[in-house]
């Protein structure tokens, strides 16, 4: 017997390839009346790819590497294993393929079966056809009689196809653009098919792995949701009713955009992204919660996705359950899958593999939410990915409270902006005639001297709930150190990104408690911009250092939030203080260019000591971000360079690793800091070594799963450059652990670790006493 795979169950080549085309087939019946210039003809040659992509598993090189772990007793040889992938394609008809179809499309399937596996080893012709002779050739009766192929096999290698995988670049670069995006449709099809058909079990129907509730409708569900408490809010209804466009929609926090998004996405496959895992970890469990939306058929999709499956698990929710669920999501199937961008758009930099990602999203919706809260690098591979979703015939929707003017000139460069498009501003109505402060919220006032800014929060803290928004936490960390002098710790609280989860979490939901309109206590929090997009919280008083203005607008979403703060009405004197000094505000540069932040804050110089109101705020975005402000800036210059290098790059460069850490736009380590952090996760490793060899796979996988999301909790995640440079000029140690399945993350017991302050990259102060 042939063998395919060794989990999770053992499968032959043959009963593998039938569950590859029964996928296929399952995602044509899906969703292939969706794809505008995809016909029937088309997924024939997936078909066809599908039934040849895994013929060079016959070869006695893969056998030879895969039977150990199926037959214990086989005697492994030492022949060195070659890409299956590649033996395939000599099995290919390549000449019989040209007389149905025309020679491009003979050249994709080729392309299809070539690369359905990414491999950093490039094909070598000279060393396939030795290969073949020597090591497959021989199993031609074998294939003949297992598998049902398209077109009879010869004993010949097809030099033809051979020579185009060896040729991919040269040959997709000859594509014309209808061609560029069929190669793009039908080997992105075959990679869907290839992986779902690999995670199914033996005795599954391979299409629940490929497309989950086909003909369910997450638009009605919300509807019929929203209309139980009351009627849809206009841009609900404008996008209800527009469905079918394309959707640029700005409209203010709190309005309910996310419904707005369900409701536009209606009957169609959908992706929904946010900046924030713990904003798409609360949307989650509002969406999918029978108590909310109800939609079951909604999947996460971040790198700690699975931790919070099995943080909301209870008796029946099991391990196993979650992981399913995650998988299902990896895979694409979800109806509504909710993402981190790193996840979903890496394909606009055309990394190895990126056409799986693409190919479906040409036959869903997918949404981007808070776009201004991207780097300007970020924001031109977003709108990229726009483009080739439009170019294929997906569709997209951008929401957000406040849009630079450059995103909607690049969305206008790229043609997006069509017949098939609307851009609208939906804003809470604002009858200034009749009642000329509603419904603005937010009174500021810009402060020059930060010891007024001090006296003023003291003041305030006493009465009323106060945020104060800095720009680092360095300056998180002195501004709590002065104002705990002046009202004492219990007055006070700290939050910022540099503290350990299992410290972290406890304050969200503390700040969160504490935020909210029921709550009377009054109180200060210090915060970094952590509270910006990611956090439900409503104070009295805001307190934040100038920064560049959506930043800014960000967190007066943070203060008086639902316009019910004094008594209901708008407040008589400010309620939101700006830090204005550019001389004492911490971040410029490393965080904010300064030449921006400086137009923001002359732009809202204008409004010191009146009320701003939401259009107000989205006019000042649109200006200071517009092509003219922005000439000569960092800003404009990196968004540029961007749009001209995506439009620039070449297909296959990067691996899918690489493109993942551009969009993170991170150079971060996971890091424990301090001896009591360390101890916990040494012993925790010791637990991990501890488990029984004897336990089966599930449970054995189960509980390393668990070691290591309780190892996560003692991790905070640190700029590399600052962790390093940090080290050598204050003397600490920073050590990889020497456990092979953690060795990724760095230590220091040197640094200084509290729970209430977080990290310090100092010496600790008891460091001459540890030592």
């Amino acid at each position: 017997m042939y063998f395919a795979k060794s989990k999770p169950d053992v499968l032959t080549i043959a009963e593998h390839t039938s569950d590859v085309v029964e996928a296929v087939k399952a995602l044509a019946q899906a969703y292939g009346n969706e794809l505008s210039f995809f016909t029937t003809k088309d997924f024939e040659l997936v078909e066809v790819a599908a039934m040849y992509h895994d013929l060079g598993k016959y070869s006695e090189t893969f056998q030879n590497m895969i039977r150990p772990s199926i037959d214990k007793n086989w005697r492994k040889t030492n022949l060195v294993n070659y890409p299956h992938n590649y033996l395939s394609v000599c099995l290919l008809p390549f000449g019989e393929l040209r007389k149905k179809y025309s020679k491009e499309e003979a050249e994709i399937v080729a392309l299809a079966v070539g690369y359905h596996h990414e491999r950093d080893l490039n094909p070598n012709e000279k060393l396939i056809l030795q290969i073949y002779e020597q090591h497959l050739k021989e199993a031609i009766p074998s294939i003949k009689e297992e598998i049902p192929l398209s077109f009879e096999l010869t004993d010949k290698a097809n030099r033809f196809a051979i020579r185009a995988i060896c040729n991919r670049v040269n040959i997709v670069n000859q594509f014309n653009h209808y061609m560029w995006l069929k190669y793009i449709l039908i080997k992105g099809f075959l990679q869907r098919a290839d992986h779902v058909a690999s995670a199914k079990r033996k005795d599954e129907n391979v299409a629940i792995y490929v497309e989950e509730a086909v003909d369910q409708n997450v638009g009605e569900q919300t509807k019929t949701f929203l209309e139980k408490k009351y009627s849809l809010r206009p841009l609900q209804t404008l996008t209800y009713e527009n469905q079918d466009k394309n959707i640029v929609l700005i409209a203010q926090t709190g309005s309910g955009k996310t419904e707005a998004a369900l409701l536009w996405i209606g009957q169609k496959k959908g992706f929904f992204t946010l900046p924030m895992r713990v904003s798409l970890n609360a949307m989650y469990d509002r969406i999918q919660s029978e108590k909310g939306i109800g939609f079951s058929s909604t999947g996460l999709l971040h790198s700690t996705a699975l931790d919070h499956l099995m943080s909301k698990s209870d008796e029946t929710t099991s391990f196993e359950q979650s992981i399913i669920q995650t998988e299902h999501t990896r895979l694409l199937a979800k109806k509504l899958t909710l993402s981190t961008i790193d996840q979903l758009f890496k394909f606009p930099l055309l990394y190895r593999g990126f056409e799986t990602e693409l190919a479906t999203l040409a036959y869903s919706k997918v949404v981007i939410d808070e776009i201004q809260a991207y780097d300007p690098h970020i924001v031109a591979i977003l709108l990229r990915g726009l483009e080739l979703i439009h170019q294929l015939g997906g569709q997209w929707m951008i929401m957000t409270a406040t849009l630079p003017q450059i995103f909607l000139d690049e969305l206008q460069k790229k043609g997006l902006l069509d017949h098939k498009s609307l851009v609208k501003t939906v804003l809470i109505p604002d009858d200034r005639d009749a009642n000329p402060v509603m419904p603005r919220r937010h009174r500021i006032q810009l402060l020059d001297d930060k010891i007024e800014a001090l006296t003023k929060i003291v003041q305030f803290g006493e009465t009323s709930k106060v945020l104060v928004v800095v720009n680092t936490v360095k300056e998180a960390l002195a501004m709590y150190d002065q104002l705990k002098q002046l009202v004492g710790e219990e007055q006070i609280n700290l939050l910022h990104s540099q503290f350990t989860r299992k410290d972290r979490l406890p304050k969200e939901e503390k700040i969160k408690e504490f935020g909210q309109l029921t709550n009377n206590r009054p109180g200060i929090w210090v915060t970094t911009q952590i509270v910006e997009a990611s956090l439900d919280v409503d104070f009295d008083y805001l307190f934040t250092e100038a920064a560049t203005p959506d930043a800014l607008f960000q967190r007066f979403g943070r203060c008086n939030r639902k316009g019910l703060r004094f008594n209901g009405g708008t407040p008589d004197e400010p309620n939101i203080f700006i830090l204005s000094n550019l001389e004492e505000v911490s971040g410029l540069e490393t965080i904010y260019e300064k030449a921006i932040v400086q137009k923001g804050v002359e732009a809202l110089s204008a409004f010191d000591g009146q009320l701003i109101g939401e259009h107000e705020k989205i006019d000042i975005v649109k200006q200071v971000f517009s092509r003219e402000q922005l000439a000569g800036t960092k800003y404009l210059a990196k968004f540029e360079k961007a749009n001209q290098e995506l439009q620039d790059m070449r297909a296959f460069d990067l691996s899918k690793e690489e493109a993942q850490q551009i969009l993170r736009d991170i150079q971060s380590v996971s890091f424990v800091a301090g001896r009591e952090n360390y101890e916990a996760v040494m012993a925790l490793i010791e637990q991990y070594d501890a488990i029984p060899d004897s336990l089966d796979r599930i449970e054995r996988n189960k509980q390393k799963k668990q070691i290591r999301m309780e190892i996560e909790q003692y991790i905070i995640s640190v700029s590399a450059k600052s962790l390093f440079f940090k080290a050598k000029e204050a003397g600490f140690k920073v050590s990889p652990f020497e456990h092979p399945d953690f060795n990724y993350i760095q230590y220091s017991i040197d640094v200084s670790y509290d729970s209430n302050r977080g990290l310090e990259l100092r010496l600790d102060e008891n460091f001459d006493v540890l030592f």
